[in-house]
């Protein structure tokens, strides 16, 4: 589909074929520009260079993100070199609370997991893990909203080992039980893959994502939107946190906090990634490259690879309407789901394994032709 526009990745990965796009997708040409002009950015500007970001680059990025999810508040944007340091601020907003109570599944990405874990080692913490493969997941997650209290619900919009879709139903359902719990629906394995429409929800739950994946411009850019009059004040915190009063002398001991989207910054940061990120979404959105029909185009590659697929035994989900933009094959062993994944590599076919687990992932570089390429090295 867009296969013209990753030149410089598609030549570093010559005679391979990527399906490891829900680990990395490659980043468009167009990055490579981004990359030098922050080098000219710098070389000008100097010191000066962050009021250009903060008033020129950072609201170019709010817009962007806001246009694709439908978000109505553009500067209630918080960002971050990685959602770890996003979470862990969030979380600090209860410290001060003899108990904090955490809702979460046993599916969420490895830093939030390993964290979680060491936080249950602190007496102060309660968290309840969901299996979120069971197929009484749903009823579940409502009796349990129903039965208890929560301060904080941690929920992946898609689940990182299987491909698994939250559903609209459940993201409802959570959001009429959670009384007054903060909700944050983790997008990392959604953002720019599924077209979600977050207006019916923005001051319902916090939307977490980053363009580390699907948003095709590598790491170093995360983000979190903030419900209409958010008023957590994280006891871990940094300068830009109260950007904009930076000149006023706060000689008491309350800490001042931004009333927009700097609320949960931290301290300097590389900006490459915001940069990265502007230019590849300015040129898809000018060439009129929407995230729908990106979606389709991976629908179509999917549907091929699922037809007449040789593992089809094995096939974790074979709905795709339930399903993100990877695909999980479950080997039953790791040593089985290794051994192919070896094999494949020989091949000259990227993809990954956890555990047992087989992933293959759809990029808009890849066509229908690689597909069928993939589909007879499995077959073989």
């Amino acid at each position: 589909m867009l296969k013209h526009h990753y030149h410089y990745f598609l030549s570093g990965h010559k005679d391979k074929i990527h399906m490891a796009c829900h680990s990395h997708h490659f980043w468009p040409d167009i990055a490579r520009e981004a990359q030098l002009e922050y080098f000219d950015i710098a070389a000008k500007k100097s010191d000066q260079k962050w009021e250009y970001f903060f008033s020129e680059i950072i609201p170019e990025n709010q817009k962007l993100i806001s246009k694709h999810l439908n978000f109505s508040r553009p500067k209630d944007i918080s960002f971050a070199s990685n959602t770890h340091e996003l979470l862990t601020k969030i979380i600090s907003h209860y410290f001060r609370q003899d108990k904090i109570k955490i809702l979460t599944s046993k599916s969420e990405f490895h830093s939030l997991t390993r964290q979680l874990k060491s936080f249950e080692t602190w007496n102060k913490f309660e968290i309840i893990w969901l299996d979120n493969e069971s197929e009484h997941f749903s009823s579940e997650l409502q009796n349990t909203l129903s039965n208890n209290e929560f301060d904080l619900i941690f929920l992946s919009h898609v689940f990182f080992n299987s491909g698994k879709i939250l559903s609209e139903k459940e993201i409802k359902n959570v959001i009429s039980l959670k009384k007054n719990a903060l909700f944050i629906l983790d997008g990392y394995h959604s953002y720019c893959a599924l077209p979600f429409d977050l207006k019916p929800y923005e001051d319902d739950l916090y939307y977490m994502a980053g363009a580390y994946k699907y948003a095709q411009a590598g790491e170093g850019m995360c983000f979190i939107t903030l419900p209409k009059n958010c008023n957590l004040r994280p006891v871990l915190t940094g300068w830009m946190a109260e950007f904009g009063n930076l000149e006023q002398v706060n000689s008491n001991k309350d800490i001042p906090f931004s009333g927009d989207g700097f609320k949960l910054w931290g301290s300097t940061l590389d900006m490459t990634a915001f940069l990265r990120f502007n230019r590849i979404w300015k040129m898809f959105l000018n060439e009129g490259v929407s995230i729908s029909n990106i979606h389709h185009h991976v629908r179509d590659l999917q549907e091929a690879f699922l037809h007449e697929n040789p593992l089809a035994a094995y096939l974790m989900d074979k709905n795709l309407d339930s399903l993100g933009h990877f695909i999980t094959f479950d080997m039953k062993t790791e040593e089985r789901a290794r051994s192919i994944n070896n094999s494949l590599l020989r091949d000259s076919i990227l993809t990954d394994f956890r555990g047992s687990r087989l992933r293959f992932g759809f990029g808009p570089y890849l066509n229908k032709t690689e597909i069928l390429q993939v589909k007879k090295a499995l077959k073989a």
